[in-house]
């Protein structure tokens, strides 16, 4: 049994006339006669009666002539589905991503993605970058979202810049400098200093912070290294040393620790979104246009800064 003789057999049971029926076709009644039959032997039952006068469909006929159609419909339909598939209309998307990144714009381009293409399923999960970096070379993540430390790092990767943030020092409430409307490299030189990052820096994580100090001459004053951010946090509230984090990593208000914005307004960090360029994925190419933003150097959100803040570094 195939599809053509399906389609042979309905034309048949709407026009109930075989010559109607292949000229519908664009087949001889022959043909059409000739599959009818086979089909019938095929299922060991008459589905028509003939005379010379009429051609109607038996019960048997009757009842292939409901299951014939669903048949026919769900091959359509999933011919249909498989192509949306292969367009990126429909499908799954891993999508890994870095703590925070929940607070920034990127959020709603990702509900807007969402609203246009809900039958692409979405599978989230939350990674440190370096883990991030790994998964995606393992091809367990489609696309991830993380910050962008040096792009050397990430040379073997697809890289579309998506936001800028800029850099806060996270310090302890009661810390001398707590109060302060902005920060400068140069009076943290001698802090005790966590840096966000794995102990090799697999990234370069702990270099877009030191180099920040050594440019400017200042030997900065590291007493450790952890991957985890509430790590960290954790350690700062217990006076144990400060960190240097991007503002979307919300630190709570009221809490142990507060943070405050460096006065220069270049010391930021850009966030991308980072795929692998053999990956397939068809909805990839559905989602990047929603994602991508073209900044500009002087993109940098200047709402939250005021002017006496955007001043150069000592």
């Amino acid at each position: 049994m195939n599809t053509r003789q399906l389609e042979y057999f309905l034309a048949v049971a709407r026009e109930l006339n075989f010559t109607r029926a292949a000229e519908s076709m664009y087949v001889s009644q022959t043909a059409v006669t000739q599959q009818i039959k086979t089909l019938e032997e095929q299922l060991g039952v008459k589905l028509f009666e003939r005379t010379k006068r009429k051609v109607t469909l038996t019960a048997a006929g009757r009842v292939f002539q409901e299951e014939a159609t669903a048949i026919l419909n769900r091959i359509d339909k999933a011919v249909q589905r498989t192509k949306e598939v292969t367009s990126g209309f429909i499908g799954t998307l891993n999508v890994g991503f870095t703590l925070g990144i929940g607070n920034t714009q990127v959020s709603e381009r990702i509900r807007s993605f969402y609203r246009h293409y809900p039958n692409i399923a979405m599978q989230f999960t939350n990674l440190s970058p370096a883990a991030l970096v790994r998964q995606m070379r393992e091809g367990k993540q489609d696309l991830a979202l993380m910050p962008l430390f040096y792009e050397k790092y990430y040379e073997d990767f697809c890289i579309r810049k998506l936001a800028r943030d800029r850099l806060m020092a996270v310090m302890p409430w009661d810390h001398m400098l707590a109060q302060n409307q902005f920060v400068t490299w140069r009076e943290l030189q001698n802090e005790p200093l966590i840096i966000a990052a794995t102990k090799d820096s697999e990234l370069g994580e702990d270099r877009i912070i030191l180099d920040h100090f050594t440019r400017r001459g200042y030997q900065p004053n590291v007493v450790g290294y952890d991957e985890d951010v509430e790590t960290i946090m954790f350690m700062v509230s217990c006076h144990m040393g400060i960190s240097v984090f991007p503002e979307y990593l919300a630190v709570p208000e009221g809490g142990k620790i507060t943070a405050v914005p460096f006065g220069a307004w270049e010391d930021h960090m850009d966030l991308v979104a980072a795929w692998m360029p053999d990956n397939d994925n068809p909805s990839l190419e559905r989602i990047i246009p929603f994602l991508e933003e073209h900044l500009a150097d002087e993109d940098i959100d200047r709402n939250n800064m005021g002017p006496d803040e955007m001043v150069p570094e000592e």
